[in-house]
């Protein structure tokens, strides 16, 4: 019985450490016409989803291009609603890292 009690407590301390790890902050990134580049910092471990918007006559005509460098991850951006979205994970424990987000916004 106490091997199962101790089992539930692991299981427990592990998701919510693995929760910490994968949770993500959302940052917008508002480019008003012609092209915009962002440069983003993510901590050690750190998820960010990047939302673009575009200003302008046609605000859901344009592209956005996610870079990551090494030791981080992004996702393609894809199109939802009236932005872009793309995720950047930063993978290294102990060290910052940047990540570049460019917008091409159609005037």
């Amino acid at each position: 019985m106490k091997t199962l009690i101790g089992t539930f407590i692991l299981c427990g301390a592990l998701s919510v450490l693995a929760g910490e790890a994968v949770a993500s902050e959302v940052v917008s990134l508002n480019c008003a016409e012609g092209e915009c580049k962002f440069s983003e910092e993510l901590a050690p471990d750190q998820t960010h989803e990047y939302r673009g918007f575009c200003a302008g006559e046609k605000p859901n005509d344009f592209d956005m291009d996610c870079h990551a460098v090494k030791g981080t991850t992004c996702t393609a951006p894809f199109p939802v609603s009236n932005y872009r979205s793309c995720s950047c994970t930063n993978w290294d424990p102990t060290q910052r890292k940047s990540v570049t987000i460019d917008l091409e916004c159609e005037d």
